[in-house]
């Protein structure tokens, strides 16, 4: 039998064809690209513990977490048997109003459940296990930590409670970080990427507040201004922008000044002599 020759596709149809190619391969492409930044976003980090004998003010980075999971009482814990002069933290407010510490929204990359902080339960959080962190093997069973544990463990190490206000929910209750930090009588700062959260807190607290920014410019000064008080800049010392000159110029404002996340002596040691003497690191220590 003679063969039927193939039907040649029309031009309309390879089009299609090509387009659903270029569809997939990107849709591919962008699966593979998140899967790694999540493992990236969810690996422990592993750090170079670093000694130093400068006169400057460490403060523990959620907790000493080169040597234990972040933002856990373990954490809080070490940075106090440590020596740090201070320690921060970020919160959120559940449910059902309980403070906690958590770096991030949801429980994803720190615990063995996912689910968003602020809206289940103090209850249901406890149910969950922090199953991830510096040498997380040697603290089994470990739990969400609360506002009220880290202000505890700040008092009984002297350390200062530096506090993080996270997004820009519940700041109608900050009355009740206030209660907190009066009933332990803790020394206390807090810092925020959100001016409100700290313009919020600066109506019911005389302690200091810093505005958190990536870049240091003339709009982030005069935010940072405007919140009154004994109030300062925390910034990112990798970008560029936040040179000696910028930094002296937050100093010439009246600003104090902070610099995050500081991990190596010598970049800590540039930043000193440009006038910064608030040093936010993960490891960090005094000798």
């Amino acid at each position: 039998m003679e063969k039927k020759a193939k039907k040649k596709w029309s031009t309309k149809k390879k089009v299609l064809v090509i387009v659903l190619c270029i569809f997939l391969f990107l849709f591919a492409s962008t699966l593979i690209a998140g899967a790694v930044v999540l493992n990236m976003y969810c690996k422990t980090a592993e750090y170079n513990i670093v000694e130093t004998t400068a006169d400057v003010n460490l403060i523990a980075h959620r907790g000493y977490r080169a040597v234990a999971p972040e933002n856990t009482t373990a954490a809080f814990e070490e940075a106090g048997k440590a020596g740090f002069t201070a320690t921060e933290c970020d919160v959120y407010r559940t449910k059902d109003g309980v403070w906690v510490v958590s770096h991030d929204m949801t429980t994803y990359r720190m615990m063995d459940k996912s689910e968003f902080v602020e809206k289940i339960t103090f209850d249901e959080l406890q149910k969950m296990t922090v199953d991830n962190g510096s040498n997380i093997e040697k603290y089994p069973d470990l739990k969400v930590c609360t506002l009220e544990d880290y202000l505890k463990i700040c008092k009984e190490y002297g350390m200062l409670a530096v506090i993080e206000l996270k997004g820009p929910n519940n700041t109608e209750h900050y009355d009740e970080i206030m209660e907190l930090i009066n009933k332990y009588d803790s020394d206390c700062m807090f810092i925020s990427f959100h001016l409100d959260n700290l313009k919020a807190i600066r109506a019911l607290s005389d302690a200091p507040v810093w505005f958190l920014v990536k870049e240091i410019d003339d709009e982030a000064i005069e935010n940072a201004l405007t919140l009154g008080g004994k109030c300062g800049i925390d910034f990112d010392y990798k970008k560029e922008e936040n040179n000696a000159e910028t930094i002296q110029k937050c100093i010439d404002k009246g600003l104090e000044v902070g610099a995050w996340t500081v991990n190596d002596e010598e970049s800590m040691n540039r930043l000193l002599e440009a006038g910064v003497k608030n040093i936010t690191t993960d490891c960090i220590v005094y000798k």
